[in-house]
């Protein structure tokens, strides 16, 4: 498809969607458009996450062929399964970490989900837990002993582990990367967390939580997109979790983590999804950026983001050069026989261009796109970014 014809059907979809969306969270009538085009509305739905949401409203539609349905059919019961699974793990994890008098905190998904209609719904690729600093190496130990496999230690912040089939965890020493909004705000964190009686599990004070979600979308909107899953999870909380906090309190937080801009932003595009709100031009744009970005966000917008934060000194070929050439840890997590043998570093950088040119088809996409990119692009993204707070 030609990119402006892309851009447009992208944007229908995400019409559509938020339509859907806006049905199912506010209880008002949504009729789709003639002539929808289910199997590339799977593919939107897939590309932010958002298919469970969406699948119960689709599957009624008349018009829709069998084997579409029974894609959307698929992505509800997993989603469902999965979230049964996580809730059954997260309380295991719990007992083992309280056993050994490891203070703990469950980040992200894992409490966002409670603000939505239906919890079991909303998708979460992986559980986060923040993990008192001086017991870090031991909780790890313990995960490791109970059948998880470190997957990747890519930056002093967070390690990845995996338990078969699909078990994720995201294990944190730091809330946030010291470029975040809010990094300073929440290296003093775990002191402010609140217990839960009879465990040592503790959560945030809601106020801390409101402004911690806000900031992992602001992270995420800011270094590469994010996606609408990002904007129903604000909606959600907004909806739910607002009205128990000391204003107060959460303004400080907002203006202390520099999110005040943010935040508004975000409500009033919340405004326009879900409510009755006329956007004005920067809010659609605000939308627009959000259709096209997806859940984990686009390529092009990482290299534009990481030249206006100096990360890129020489421009895209310090880029491409990052890409093709990551640093040991990333390389080590991504192949294990590194940490053994890490002289072998240099073939396996040979394996991964080998790989990435000959292997995947949106390697040679990204190099297009990003090389496509003009001084003039990046200029326009970073007050883009700007201009929504960040």
């Amino acid at each position: 498809m030609e990119k402006d014809e892309k851009i447009n059907l992208i944007l229908q979809m995400g019409n559509v969607v938020v339509g859907i969306l806006k049905s199912k969270l506010t209880g008002c009538e949504y009729s789709l458009p003639d002539n929808v085009d289910f199997e590339k509305l799977y593919q939107f739905c897939e590309m932010h996450k958002v298919t469970s949401l969406v699948a119960g409203y689709i599957i009624k539609c008349d018009d829709i062929k069998p084997e579409t349905k029974m894609l959307f059919q698929k992505q509800l019961f997993r989603c469902a399964a999965r979230h049964t699974a996580q809730e059954k793990e997260m309380c295991l994890l719990t007992e083992m970490f309280t056993e050994n008098n490891i203070k703990h905190c469950f980040l992200k998904g894992t409490k966002v989900s409670c603000y939505y209609p239906e919890p079991e719904l909303r998708f979460m690729l992986d559980m986060d837990i923040y993990i008192e600093p001086d017991k870090f190496l031991q909780a790890r130990s313990l995960m490791e002993n109970s059948g998880y496999e470190v997957i990747s230690i890519e930056s002093d912040k967070d390690i990845a582990l995996s338990k078969k089939p699909f078990l994720n965890i995201d294990l944190h020493k730091e809330l946030k990367y010291d470029y975040d909004k809010g990094y300073e705000y929440y290296k003093s964190a775990f002191s402010r967390l609140e217990s839960i009686q009879g465990t040592t599990a503790m959560n945030m004070a809601d106020e801390d939580f409101y402004v911690y979600i806000l900031s992992h979308t602001a992270h995420h909107f800011e270094t590469a997109g994010t996606g609408i899953r990002s904007v129903v999870d604000h909606y959600c909380v907004k909806k739910g979790l607002v009205p128990q906090c000391d204003a107060d309190k959460l303004a400080k937080g907002l203006e202390d983590t520099g999110l005040s801009k943010f935040n508004e932003r975000m409500n009033a595009l919340c405004d326009y999804w879900f409510g009755d709100a006329t956007p004005d031009e920067s809010i659609m744009a605000m939308a627009q950026y959000i259709f096209l970005s997806g859940v984990y966000g686009t390529q092009t917008n990482t290299y534009m983001s990481g030249i206006s934060r100096g990360e890129y000194s020489k421009g895209k070929s310090s880029y491409f050069f990052n890409r093709l050439f990551p640093g040991y840890k990333s390389m080590s997590a991504r192949y294990p026989v590194l940490k053994k043998c890490p002289f072998l570093l240099p073939l396996f950088w040979f394996v991964r261009i080998v790989s990435a040119v000959f292997g995947k088809e949106d390697f040679t996409q990204e190099v297009k796109n990003v090389s496509a990119t003009s001084n003039d692009d990046v200029a326009s993204h970073l007050d883009f970014i700007k201009e929504n707070g960040l």
